[in-house]
């Protein structure tokens, strides 16, 4: 199942591709393991938990329709139709994730493209 996702302003950054995150072209960034979100370069970036995708902070940088126990999220503008997904590779076997922090009420500073090119 393919969802958009909103960053802070109901703005459609993304795709989640079932347990892939893929940017608004549909190319893959990311993807979701135990609510653990870990690039394909096997990098720890975030949590994905009640519909928030959070920094490693623990503050909201995106979300998807339905999200709760978060900040208050914008109405989300209509996406677009999402694009044609190419093919994505198999996962890295993703990092032990550190100690996930208390989900903030806070939105983060970062936006969504600096969030997926986080490097750790």
């Amino acid at each position: 199942m393919t969802t958009a996702i909103h960053d802070r302003h109901g703005t459609t950054v993304g795709w989640l591709d079932g347990d892939i995150i893929r940017d608004s072209s549909g190319q893959h960034q990311a993807f979701i393991r135990d609510g653990n979100i870990s690039t394909y370069s096997a990098k720890h970036i975030g949590t994905f938990r009640n519909g928030y995708f959070r920094d490693r902070s623990g503050h909201a940088i995106g979300f998807v329709r339905g999200a709760s126990g978060g900040p208050l999220t914008p109405l989300p503008a209509l996406p677009p139709l999402p694009p044609l997904f190419p093919l994505a590779p198999i996962p890295p076997i993703p990092p032990i994730p550190p100690v996930s922090p208390v989900p903030s009420l806070s939105w983060s500073n970062m936006d969504w493209e600096e969030f997926l090119g986080e490097e750790h």
